[in-house]
């Protein structure tokens, strides 16, 4: 009985230390899908996470100095299909960081995916109130 206790008990932390691995290093991260080797981290207030790669160097430096600050902005782009976790990406040309915006532009990141036709057919520039939690640069 004793054997077959010990046995059920590793199994089963096997099985869930194989699921949160799984889940940090396969699901999770394909959030954080990016193309370059300058890309920040977004937290949304809901602490859903998505890579932006603003090709502006203007951008760039407001993100490091939210980064510095932990501060909350309005961040956004129009959206681009991506092959990411949430479907979407801000485009990185366009990416903007605002302290205020219109109602109408403002979301989350999950409920972009959610219903990313409706937000990309807006065909505006769409924003989520989002710290940058990550700074990566080459």
């Amino acid at each position: 009985m004793k054997k077959w206790l010990i046995a059920s008990v590793i199994v089963s932390v096997t099985v869930i230390v194989c699921g949160v691995l799984i889940w940090t290093y396969i699901i999770a991260d394909n959030a954080l899908k990016h193309e370059t080797s300058r890309w920040a981290v977004l937290k949304d207030i809901n602490g859903d996470r998505i890579a932006v790669e603003p090709t502006s160097d203007q951008i760039w430096t407001q993100l490091a100095e939210l980064y510095q600050n932990q501060s909350t902005r309005w961040i956004g782009s129009f959206l681009e299909i991506y092959d990411n976790k949430w479907g979407f990406r801000f485009k990185p040309e366009n990416i903007t960081i605002a302290e205020t915006t219109v109602e109408g532009a403002q979301a989350t990141i999950k409920w972009i995916s959610e219903d990313l036709n409706y937000w990309k057919g807006l065909n505006w520039v769409i924003y989520v109130s989002a710290k940058a939690t990550e700074i990566h640069t080459p």
